[in-house]
């Protein structure tokens, strides 16, 4: 079966299994279901690719697993149909920010008896450390409590930079599989939260000069783009379920409560003066940026200037 469905609350970590499994995919498309109607999906996902390859369909948003909805018509009968049918060529991706899906619809019910689901638990704080041993150990290394401890207060909490300054360790460490916290302090980057944050700030309130100050701060500290690119995707997609949630005419309760976020969030969110459909579009070129740079397609030290130049 080549449907996979993934969920959970930290957004970071689905699309992490999605570049999984895209990783390799010549033919990469993508819907947002909270606009596009999945049998949009299905149609694509039904046509071998122009490659004469595998496609990878991914679907985001497919909030009609949940008990939240958009006024979207899904055919979801179409979509039993084609999961029951299983022999497929191509590769559905289905994602969705939630931790709970609805047990109680027929599609969901089937999806968890046929896909491959994968359900990605936030990472609490308390358990960082553990995840941080757990990566290196995968990947051959050794790291002991002590220095992932240190590893984590260096480089921050947020699981999409973690994993990115895990990956330039191994990368840096290839010929001893040992880290040390003289590693972390020689090869690491320090947390940036505060400098990315601006940032966000500069580009929500549409101050160019500002947003270039910052961007021009951050090449200055050595900061790598993935990060930034992370941190951005985290602080876009926010605004765009608050407003999405927002239009479905949800309190600011209510959405606070539905995205577990302190309401103050929720209010700066609904400041921004973005649309919804500019929001997508960001989100969009933000993945793209962050797929294109993992795969080598994009300069890294280019894509995210060119990124900012064409907001």
């Amino acid at each position: 079966m080549n449907v996979y469905l993934i969920y959970g609350n930290d957004y970071s970590l689905i699309k992490r299994e999605v570049n999984k499994i895209s990783l390799n995919a010549n033919d990469v498309v993508k819907y947002d279901l909270s606009v596009d109607k999945v049998d949009n999906l299905l149609d694509d996902a039904s046509c071998m690719s122009l490659l004469d390859e595998k496609k990878v369909i991914i679907g985001e948003n497919a909030l009609f697993l949940t008990t939240l909805n958009t006024n979207v018509n899904h055919n979801l009968e179409y979509l039993f149909n084609y999961v029951n049918a299983e022999n497929h060529d191509n590769i559905i991706v289905l994602t969705v920010v939630t931790d709970k899906l609805d047990e109680r619809k027929k599609i969901v019910k089937l999806l968890k008896q046929k896909a491959k689901v994968i359900h990605k638990y936030l990472i609490e704080d308390k358990n960082l450390n553990g995840f941080v041993m757990d990566e290196f150990k995968n990947a051959g290394y050794k790291m002991d409590l002590k220095t992932a401890n240190y590893f984590v207060s260096y480089v921050g909490k947020n699981v999409d930079i973690l994993v990115s300054e895990i990956e330039k360790m191994i990368v840096y460490k290839d010929n001893n599989k040992i880290v040390t916290i003289n590693d972390i302090n020689e090869i690491s980057s320090r947390g940036f939260k505060d400098n990315v944050f601006d940032l966000t700030d500069a580009i929500t309130k549409r101050d160019f000069k500002k947003m270039y100050e910052c961007y021009n701060d951050l090449m200055v500290l050595g900061e790598e783009p993935v990060k930034i690119i992370a941190l951005l995707g985290n602080q876009f997609l926010l605004i765009y379920q608050v407003k999405l949630l927002n239009e479905k005419g949800k309190s600011n309760t209510e959405i606070s409560q539905i995205l577990n976020v302190h309401p103050y969030r929720v209010k700066l969110a609904l400041e921004t003066d973005f649309l919804t459909y500019e929001l997508k579009d960001i989100l969009k070129k933000l993945h793209d940026l962050d797929f294109g740079i993992k795969s080598g397609s994009l300069d890294k030290n280019h894509a995210l200037e060119d990124f900012l130049l064409h907001l």
